[in-house]
C-alpha cells in the first residue's frame, strides 16, 4: 500500500487506479447508507473528499505511526461528520429519527 500511495502515486496509471477505487468506495457508501439522498452533489463531493483525506492520513500513519489506531479512527470519523454536517441533518440521521410530517396548518 505504501509504495502505491507514496512512490508510485505520481504515475498516471497508478493515479487512475487509485481514483477508480475511491470512486467505487464512494458509490458503495452512497448505496449502502442512503447518504445519496442528500442535496445534489454535495454529499458525493464530501464523501470523495473524505476518502482522499482518509487515504492520506492512513499513509501518514503507516509511514510514521506517530498516533494510535484509536486516534486515527477518531480523526477519520470526526472528519466525516464535519464534512457532512453542513449538507445534511446528521443528528436525525444518527438517531434514526424520521422526519416529522409537514404541519398542514403551517403557512408557506
Amino acid at each position: 500500500m505504501l509504495a502505491a500511495n507514496r512512490v508510485l502515486a505520481g504515475d498516471p496509471v497508478i493515479q487512475t487506479v487509485i481514483t477508480d477505487e475511491l470512486t467505487e468506495l464512494r458509490r458503495r457508501l452512497l448505496d449502502s447508507t442512503g447518504l445519496g439522498a442528500g442535496p445534489g452533489e454535495l454529499v458525493p463531493a464530501a464523501l470523495m473528499s473524505w476518502l482522499v483525506f482518509v487515504r492520506a492520513l492512513c499513509v501518514e500513519w503507516l509511514t510514521h505511526q506517530a498516533f494510535s489506531r484509536t486516534e486515527l479512527r477518531e480523526m477519520c470519523v470526526g472528519a466525516l461528520l464535519g464534512a457532512l454536517r453542513p449538507v445534511m441533518d446528521l443528528d436525525r440521521l444518527l438517531t434514526g429519527e424520521e422526519e416529522p410530517p409537514a404541519d398542514p396548518q403551517a403557512t408557506p
